[in-house]
């Protein structure tokens, strides 16, 4: 019976055994798999287009590009995916409150900047930047936002000042159809305010507060406040106007100034006409006295006068009231009626 009972009191205490020991192999398994994750979890894959950063206590270590990327686990190392060093970071510049209307309260205005021929612009901006110094990066990485926003708008202020509002946009088209100088302003104003960023990153990092970008390029949108835009619209549309108004006065006086020359071409033409005309009737009607004055041939110069003498003294006679007809000596005389042809 001791046997019996023996026996009967050693099964439960084998089962609760092979469970406990099943329960720790299977935590092992789990710690041990728990290990190896944790071990390989700094073993990444960095993108084409990225970098990877690797502190270790805080501290860079090295910088390492695209590819794979051993590292030791945390807290020993810890890796940081950052944009590789030719890719551009884009900070969106803060738009202005006030919706392009200039507020009575200042906080609003800041993005209004007043130009160097006192005048009021607003200026909507994208900054693109680039990464030059992971460490530097990596320690002001929460500052560099506040402080780009910061430097743009110290640069912005000291750009526009030294500007008129025509180098900055086209608000004046009447002055800037010939004004090379503003054009050239416009042009190159993007390239000035990115490089006065990059001067006062410069300083900072001569300072030793170095963000560790540089500004690539910066995208700007100039604009006027709303209220001006609808006094340059409407000198715009004036001018526009008197644009046209002047393109078709100068369309009527060149059709008028090609009527003209038509009219002096013909009127030339008729007056040369009736020139020839009156010169062929005077040689007609002289034709008998130039031939008498160059004694004509066949009749001689006695005769042809004779001739001449009677073919005109009908027609004085005729046009005559009264006519008198006396011989060489006067002693003779002959009245004859008006109008007689003898």
């Amino acid at each position: 019976m001791t046997d019996s009972v023996r026996k009967h009191g050693s099964e439960p205490e084998s089962a609760w055994a092979q469970s406990a020991e099943l329960s720790f192999r299977f935590l092992f398994i789990v710690v041990f798999l728990f290990g190896i994750g944790w071990a390989l979890s700094n073993c990444r894959e960095v993108p084409a287009d990225s970098r990877a950063v690797v502190l270790r206590f805080g501290t860079v270590v090295r910088d390492s590009r695209a590819g794979l990327l051993l590292a030791l686990p945390q807290p020993f190392e810890r890796v940081i995916i950052l944009p590789a060093a030719n890719r551009q970071i884009e900070f969106k510049v803060a738009a202005s409150e006030s919706g392009g209307v200039i507020s009575q309260d200042p906080r609003k205005n800041a993005a209004m900047l007043l130009t160097g021929d006192m005048s009021v612009v607003n200026l909507d901006a994208a900054v693109f930047y680039q990464i030059t110094d992971a460490n530097a990066y990596i320690l002001s990485s929460a500052h560099v936002d506040p402080a780009l926003a910061r430097l743009y708008a110290a640069s912005a202020v000291a750009v526009a000042a030294g500007r008129d509002l025509d180098s900055i946009l086209v608000a004046r088209p009447e002055r800037n159809a010939a004004n090379d100088a503003a054009r050239a302003g416009r042009e190159s104003l993007r390239a000035d305010l990115a490089a006065e960023l990059n001067r006062r990153l410069a300083d900072l990092a001569a300072r030793g507060v170095s963000l560790g970008i540089r500004v690539s390029r910066v995208d700007l949108v100039p604009a006027i406040p709303a209220a001006a835009k609808a006094a340059f619209d409407a000198v715009l549309f004036s001018l526009q106007e008197a644009q046209t108004t002047i393109a078709e006065a100068r369309t009527q006086a060149e059709m008028t100034r090609q009527r003209a020359n038509e009219d002096a071409d013909r009127i030339l033409r008729d007056a040369q006409a009736r020139r020839q005309e009156q010169v062929n009737e005077a040689e007609t009607r002289t034709a008998a006295i130039i031939a008498l004055s160059h004694d004509a041939h066949g009749l001689s110069g006695d005769m042809l006068s004779q001739q001449l003498y009677r073919e005109q003294i009908v027609g004085i006679l005729g046009q005559a009231g009264r006519v008198f007809s006396a011989d060489g000596t006067g002693a003779a005389r002959l009245i004859l009626p008006a109008g007689g042809h003898h």
